[in-house]
C-alpha cells in the first residue's frame, strides 16, 4: 500500500512539473521619453495595474496569456517636475480621466519574442497599436521587455509648446515586466 501511495505522488508531482511552473509579477515599469526642442522628458509611470499578474513557463517555454491588461493612473506619472507633471495629466485629460488602458487582443509567439496587439485607450480615445516583446531569462527572473511608439495627435492629446516651440508628436513607451518564481 505505501508503493502504490509513493507512486501516486511522484507521478503527480512529475505530471504537474511536465505542465509548467507558474511565474508571478515582481516588477513592472512603464516610461515614457517625449522631445521639445529644448528639453527631453524622461517620464515614470508608477502604480500601474497589470493582469494577468501570473504566468506559466512550461516545456516549451512562457505560455501566452488569453488576455493582458494594463491601467496607467494619470495621477502617478512623473517626468522629475511638478509643474510639468500638472501640464502633462491635465493634457492627458484629468480629472475627467482618470487612467490609460491597455487591452491585448492578439499575442503571437515566436522563439523569444511576443508580437502584442491592442487597444491603447488614452484621453477616451482608442487606437490599436503592435509591439514587440523580448522575453529574457536572467537566473530566476523572466524579463518581458519592448518599446513602441505613439503620436500625441493620435490621441488628441495638445502637444507642450515653449517660447513657440513645439514638442515632437511622437512619444516613445518603453516597457519591463519581471516574473519568477
Amino acid at each position: 500500500m505505501s508503493f502504490i501511495v509513493r507512486f501516486l505522488i511522484l507521478f503527480i508531482l512529475s505530471f504537474s512539473s511536465a505542465f509548467g511552473e507558474e511565474l508571478k509579477l515582481q516588477e513592472s515599469q512603464i516610461n515614457f521619453i517625449a522631445i521639445h526642442p529644448f528639453k527631453t522628458v524622461y517620464g515614470k509611470c508608477s502604480g500601474t495595474a497589470v493582469s494577468p499578474t501570473s504566468l506559466t513557463q512550461g516545456p516549451g517555454g512562457l505560455q501566452i496569456p488569453k488576455l493582458i491588461k494594463i491601467e496607467i493612473p494619470l495621477s502617478e506619472i512623473k517626468s522629475g517636475d511638478e509643474n510639468r507633471d500638472e501640464h502633462i495629466i491635465e493634457s492627458l485629460g484629468y480629472p475627467t480621466i482618470t487612467n490609460i488602458s491597455f487591452t491585448s487582443t492578439s499575442i503571437t509567439a515566436k522563439d523569444n519574442e511576443w508580437t502584442v496587439t491592442g487597444n491603447l485607450t488614452v484621453k477616451g480615445k482608442t487606437k490599436t497599436i503592435r509591439s514587440v516583446a523580448t522575453i529574457q531569462k536572467e537566473g530566476q527572473e523572466t524579463i518581458l521587455s519592448g518599446k513602441f511608439q505613439v503620436l500625441m495627435s493620435d490621441f488628441d492629446v495638445e502637444r507642450p509648446s515653449l517660447l513657440f516651440a513645439t514638442a515632437k508628436d511622437e512619444v516613445s513607451i518603453e516597457y519591463k515586466f519581471i516574473v519568477r518564481p
